[in-house]
């Protein structure tokens, strides 16, 4: 009898082709075995994604084509659908795996049965730990005084939230919770996730002795459209978890840095 695939890597491409091949070569140089499958999901690149990325690797990947960018969570979405493993692995087109880190994963996540999120500790090209990639979930008192940190290590018990570039769910309770909220176009989708999770009463973990090292912001470079879509988000978030009042404060709390911005890019 044919083994059950553990693992389901889903990464989104968006006009990152080179950056998505390194991602890929990565993982089958670093990562023998047959235990995983590698789903890419192309949301309408405009650079010949789909041609290089069939040329390069054909049927060692499932590619899915779609028509429209409907942001990063769809698209995660739309892979998580076709998935055959048991555990599903986002993983974000600008990261490297380094190291084989599939049967640790397994190993922890069949003795931790109550952790719902395990993520990789995510480091920077040159080694350093990244920062800001998992903390406290945003309200409006820890978002004025920047506190959405946790001050400890990062295998921390009390994790609210970790991000999105990389992170392992179990598909049967990804399905349970109907995958990642797509009204979040772009950031915020990952903490709402594990918002979700954690009202289900499962935990959020980082487990330090994996890692992945993740170069950060390939997909868009121009910082206004990057802004818009986070502001877009966090509004959709805080209106969804504390209110309209609390939409309208962030909106107020906001305007004085916006208006900086503006002037500043002038």
């Amino acid at each position: 009898m044919q083994e059950k695939m553990k693992f389901s890597i889903i990464i989104v491409n968006y006009n990152t082709k080179e950056i998505t091949k390194n991602c890929i070569d990565s993982i089958f140089r670093n990562c023998p075995g047959n235990n995983y499958e590698i789903i890419v999901v192309d949301n309408n690149s405009q650079d010949n994604s789909r041609e290089f990325l069939e040329n390069n690797f054909g049927n060692k990947i499932k590619l899915i084509n779609n028509k429209t960018n409907k942001g990063f969570g769809a698209g995660n979405n739309r892979g998580a659908r076709t998935a055959m493993g048991e555990y599903l692995f986002f993983l974000n087109s600008d990261t490297l795996i380094n190291n084989d880190i599939f049967k640790q994963i397994e190993n922890y996540l069949i003795n931790n049965k109550e952790v719902g999120i395990l993520a990789p500790e995510l480091k920077l090209k040159d080694g350093c730990r990244q920062p800001d990639v998992f903390g406290r979930f945003p309200n409006i008192k820890n978002t004025i005084f920047n506190k959405l940190s946790v001050n400890a290590t990062c295998n921390d018990q009390d994790i609210d939230w970790v991000s999105g570039a990389a992170l392992v769910i179990r598909k049967n309770l990804f399905a349970q919770l109907k995958g990642f909220d797509e009204n979040f176009f772009m950031y915020f989708e990952d903490i709402d996730l594990c918002k979700r999770i954690k009202e289900l009463g499962y935990k959020i973990m980082v487990l330090p002795e994996i890692s992945v090292v993740h170069l950060g912001g390939a997909s868009f470079s121009d910082f206004n459209k990057k802004k818009k879509f986070y502001y877009q988000s966090q509004d959709y978030y805080f209106k969804k978890y504390y209110g309209v009042l609390a939409l309208y404060i962030m909106k107020i709390l906001r305007w004085p840095y916006k208006t900086l911005v503006i002037i500043l890019n002038k």
